[in-house]
């Protein structure tokens, strides 16, 4: 029994550095960054939220039903990619994962790509009303105000992608991540990146928020 006991205390203490990142000079909050997953059918996504826009429409929007489910299928997909890169941009920038700024800079552009007009073709008014959609009837006759979210995501994830590719020396402020070494046997190796590259992060995950309190349903 006590042999078991001391590879369990073993175990807990190697399994220690897996979840303190390596950042030098960030601090992240790791809670699951959520564009949403419409598979839950609890409630119908089309229900506001205290705080969101009213409607301005008086009559519902018509969209076939077939091309109202293919338009709600086309931007969850469109939303679960996206989360996808901004968890892998969150994991280098933190130091939980090693850094790799060919790549991160190529989740910011991939982000910058998706967002403007590539997200609004999947947000027709008539697709709004459907059971598998969290997006609510706030974006009836609010079409602009959405619009104006999704060009701040991609200024936003613009921006990051030109903070990414800075160098800062030493002198410069520059902090220092653990970046992905090259070759089996290679030391391991750092990356400078700029000081700001955190609030560039942030910039772009609160533009994704704020369009979530004013067009996502909040009952899921």
């Amino acid at each position: 029994m006590r042999k078991f006991t001391h590879l369990s205390l073993i175990a807990l203490i190697l399994s220690l550095p897996l979840y303190t990142g390596l950042a030098y000079g960030f601090n992240f909050d790791f809670d699951d960054f959520d564009f949403g997953d419409d598979d839950d059918d609890r409630y119908p996504g089309w229900i506001e939220a205290p705080g969101q826009p009213a409607p301005k429409y008086g009559w519902y929007p018509q969209m076939r039903s077939f091309d109202r489910s293919r338009m709600v299928y086309y931007r969850q997909r469109q939303m679960k990619q996206l989360a996808s890169a901004m968890t892998r941009l969150r994991s280098q920038i933190s130091g939980r994962d090693e850094f790799d700024r060919a790549h991160a800079i190529q989740l910011a552009e991939y982000i910058e790509n998706q967002s403007g007009d590539a997200l609004l073709r999947n947000y027709h008014p008539g697709s709004v009303m459907d059971d598998e959609s969290r997006t609510t009837r706030s974006l009836w006759g609010n079409e602009e105000l959405f619009k104006n979210s999704a060009v701040k995501m991609q200024d936003a994830a613009k921006a990051l992608a030109e903070e990414l590719a800075k160098e800062p020396s030493k002198e410069q402020g520059a902090v220092y991540l653990r970046a992905k070494r090259q070759g089996r046997d290679a030391d391991t190796e750092t990356a400078a990146v700029s000081p700001d590259l955190k609030n560039k992060y942030d910039a772009l995950s609160n533009s994704c928020n704020d369009c979530h309190r004013k067009f996502r349903s909040q009952y899921w």
